[in-house]
């Protein structure tokens, strides 16, 4: 059966009640900007329905079926979404269109699952299923199951039109990417924080990433690979904004003016400073990091007290209680994983304490930044950075 309609059904906007309509819109705007991306040649018109968004096409998109279904599987805030057929709101039209869908299909059993959201239509739906039901059986040598068939035909009855539809493609759930607010991720080149964007990414945020490199001091693999990065992200996120920061000239003052031990949270110190006036700058409200609690030296509690304690924003942790395994089964997901373990020169990993402090006072910790020029290095790096923008 050819298709004319793209039916998304939305996971938790459906509960958010008074707010509905906006979350709906931010989805639809969404869906829109991922589909005119992935097939920049086709119109789409977005609109939205009764606990849906609908999709008209053109015409018959067979063609870019898998350049769609990739795109909508990358949108935040579709539970699932159907390749459908419109059809006129009657019994008759109904049967037919449901039978259309079957023909081209192997299977022995099935079931029809109607659902009448718009009242005003005469049948109910179990009356629908039992119509359409009968019709399939005097048509096709099939069985009828209504648990567990070989396939269900759906057909949804929704504001004085239907559409048929028999397969559910699962979408990533979550929440429209952008209806929370923005937010500042801190990107490495690693496992951890991409996982963490894009969980906040899920939660309706959008992410303005932040990446510290150590060139000239290391090669520029670190830059390339999360350019790599970024460009997985984009299938969730179409605009971007990635900060390339040096970290260089910090990381050599403090390895000569300050307690070897020390190194790791001073570094991350600075980065949060630096990530918030990127924040303020881009209007977000909060900062974004991989950390998960004691993965290492400084993930212990003592230490992130230690270095959080420099920024007055919010600090979202989305891995803080899960596993090393949880969070590659996550990245692998994502389709960051195999980017994220290729070989690189972190920033984090130069001049590397041989025994890092893992119980940290901050009063210890400030009283080594005495010896540094903190603003003045702050200023150097913010005025060395590069902005990459990526756009629909």
């Amino acid at each position: 059966m050819e298709f004319d309609t793209i039916l998304c059904h939305y996971a938790e906007v459906g509960l958010k009640l008074g707010n509905r309509r906006f979350f709906e819109n931010w989805l639809r705007q969404n869906i829109k900007a991922a589909l005119n991306k992935a097939v920049p040649d086709q119109k789409f018109i977005v609109r939205r329905l009764y606990g849906r968004i609908m999709i008209e096409l053109d015409d018959n998109l067979t063609t870019n079926r898998k350049e769609i279904t990739e795109a909508l599987s990358s949108t935040f805030g579709i539970a699932y979404f159907a390749f459908a057929r419109y059809v006129a709101q009657e019994i008759k039209g109904m049967r037919e269109m449901a039978l259309a869908a079957l023909q081209d299909k192997e299977f022995e059993t099935f079931k029809i699952k109607a659902r009448r959201p718009d009242q005003r239509f005469l049948f109910t739906a179990q009356q629908v299923n039992e119509d359409v039901g009968a019709f399939i059986l005097s048509k096709m040598d099939k069985t009828v199951q209504l648990k567990d068939p070989d396939i269900t035909c759906y057909i949804d009855i929704v504001q004085g039109a239907v559409y048929v539809y028999t397969e559910k493609t699962p979408g990533p759930g979550g929440l429209p990417t952008g209806a929370n607010g923005k937010v500042v991720g801190l990107l490495s080149g690693g496992i951890d924080s991409p996982v963490a964007s894009l969980l906040t990414m899920k939660r309706g945020a959008a992410v303005t990433f932040v990446h510290f490199h150590s060139v000239p001091m290391t090669t520029e693999e670190s830059i390339e690979k999360v350019k790599q990065i970024i460009t997985v992200l984009s299938r969730y996120q179409t605009r971007i904004h990635l900060y390339l920061v040096a970290l260089t000239p910090i990381q050599k003052e403090i390895m000569v003016k300050t307690k070897e031990k020390y190194r790791i949270i001073l570094y991350r110190r600075f980065m949060f400073r630096i990530a918030e006036i990127i924040a303020r700058k881009e209007k977000a409200r909060a900062i974004v990091t991989g950390e998960s609690l004691g993965q290492v030296a400084s993930q212990t509690l003592d230490n992130i007290a230690a270095i959080e304690a420099v920024s007055s924003m919010p600090i979202l942790r989305p891995l803080i209680g899960l596993d090393k395994l949880e969070i590659i089964n996550l990245a692998k997901g994502y389709g960051t994983y195999d980017i994220s373990i290729l070989p690189d020169q972190d920033c984090c990993s130069l001049f590397l304490p041989k025994s890092p402090a893992t119980k940290a006072k901050t009063q210890f910790v400030e009283a080594e930044e005495e010896n540094l020029a903190v603003d003045k290095l702050i200023q150097d790096a913010i005025d060395s950075i590069d902005i990459i923008k990526i756009l629909a």
